[in-house]
C-alpha cells in the first residue's frame, strides 16, 4: 500500500479536485510522450518512498535512480535536483492551499484536499512536520509568493511587508493548522477546517494590504455565521 498511497498523493489528488491539473500529471498522446510521464512518475514514487523511509537529508539522487530503475541522466531531463522533484509532487496539492487567499471561492476544492490529506495521514509524518517541514512550506511559500506577485499590477494595494516574508507568514498560517489537525492534537471536519483557513487567509491578506479594521461577517451553507475582526 506504501507505494500506492505514495502515488496517490501525486496523482489522485489532482484528479479529485477539479481543476487543479499540474505540471505533476499532464494528458499525454504520444507514445514517447507516454514514456516520459512512466519516467516522470517512477522518479516521483521512488522519491517519496524513500522519504517516508529515511531522513531527507540523506536521500541521494543515486539512492532516487535506483529506486525508480532509470539512469542519473535521465533523472536531469526532469528535475535539476531531488528538491526541484520534492516541489513538482506538491505542486498541485499545495497550488489548493495557495488558492485560498485568492477572490474566488475555493472551499470545496480545500475541503476535498483536506480529505485526501486525512484518508492518508499515515504519510503525513513525513511530509508536514520534522527535517521535511522546513521544505514542504518552502513550497507553499514560493506558490503564495508567486500569487502575491501576480496580484500587483492589478492595481491591488501594496502589501505591508516584503513579499517573500507576507508569502512566509501566509504560508504559516495555513499550513501550521493542518499538520496539527493530521496530528491528531485536535479534531473537526474537514469542511470545517478549509472553511477556517480560507478566512484566515483572506483576512491576513488583506491585513496585510492595510485594510479595513471593522468587523465583517462570513457565510457558509450548514455552518453558522462568523464574524472575524480585522
Amino acid at each position: 500500500m506504501l507505494s500506492c498511497g505514495t502515488f496517490a498523493y501525486d496523482t489522485e489528488m489532482i484528479r479529485t479536485v477539479a481543476g487543479h491539473l499540474a505540471g505533476n500529471v499532464r494528458y499525454i498522446r504520444s507514445p514517447r510522450d507516454r514514456r516520459v510521464q512512466k519516467t516522470r512518475q517512477a522518479l516521483l514514487e521512488a522519491f517519496f518512498t524513500l522519504v517516508l523511509k529515511a531522513p531527507y537529508e540523506d536521500i541521494t539522487v543515486r539512492d532516487i535512480v535506483v529506486r525508480a530503475g532509470v539512469g542519473r541522466s535521465t533523472l536531469y531531463e526532469h528535475f535539476s535536483g531531488k528538491d526541484a522533484i520534492l516541489a513538482a509532487s506538491l505542486g498541485g496539492p499545495f497550488a489548493v492551499l495557495a488558492d485560498a487567499l485568492q477572490p474566488r471561492d475555493n472551499t470545496a476544492a480545500l475541503t476535498a484536499l483536506l480529505e485526501h490529506f486525512w484518508s492518508n495521514r499515515t504519510l503525513a509524518p513525513g511530509i508536514f512536520s520534522g527535517p521535511m517541514r522546513r521544505r514542504t512550506v518552502a513550497v507553499l511559500v514560493r506558490l503564495i509568493e508567486h500569487r502575491l506577485r501576480a496580484d500587483a499590477p492589478a492595481g491591488r494595494t501594496a502589501l505591508l511587508l516584503p513579499t517573500r516574508l507576507a508569502a512566509i507568514q501566509l504560508a504559516e498560517a495555513l499550513f501550521a493548522p493542518i499538520a496539527a489537525w493530521l496530528a491528531g492534537q485536535s479534531a473537526c471536519s474537514a469542511q470545517q477546517l478549509a472553511l477556517a483557513l480560507r478566512k484566515a487567509a483572506l483576512a491576513l491578506t488583506e491585513a496585510l494590504r492595510g485594510g479595513p479594521t471593522g468587523p465583517r461577517q462570513f457565510t457558509r451553507p450548514g455552518l453558522p455565521a462568523t464574524t472575524v475582526k480585522w
